[in-house]
C-alpha cells in the first residue's frame, strides 16, 4: 500500500528513569537521523500553549500527578502527523509509568 510506504518510522524507546532512554535516542539520531520526541517535552510545550489541553497538564503537574497516558499519546499523535506531512522519521521517548 502506497500510504504505508510513505508514512514516517516510528521508534518508541521505553523504560523507566535512569534506564538509558535518552542516550539510546541521542545514538538513534545521530547514527539514522531520527527526529527526537521526548514526551515530556511535548507536554511541557502543550502546557505553554494556552490550550485546554494544557491546563488539564497544568493540574496534574501542580498536583504532583503523572499526566495520564491518553493525554501524553494524543501529544505525540498529533506530533507524529506533523512529521508525517513533512516526511521525517521519529524516534520517540517515552517513561513508563508503574500501575498501582
Amino acid at each position: 500500500d502506497q500510504a504505508v510506504q510513505n508514512s514516517p518510522i516510528v521508534v518508541f524507546v521505553l523504560g523507566g528513569p535512569g534506564s538509558g532512554k535518552g542516550t539510546q535516542c541521542e545514538l538513534i539520531v545521530k547514527n539514522f537521523g531520527f527526529k527526537h520526541l521526548s514526551a515530556g517535552d511535548l507536554l511541557r510545550e502543550e502546557r505553554k500553549s494556552g490550550s485546554q489541553q494544557a491546563e488539564l497538564i497544568e493540574d496534574y503537574i501542580r498536583n504532583g500527578k503523572i499526566v495520564p497516558s491518553e493525554i501524553t499519546v494524543q501529544s505525540v499523535s498529533y506530533t507524529h502527523l506533523r512529521a508525517h506531512e513533512t516526511g521525517r522519521n521519529l524516534v520517540c521517548r517515552l517513561l513508563l509509568e508503574k500501575k498501582k
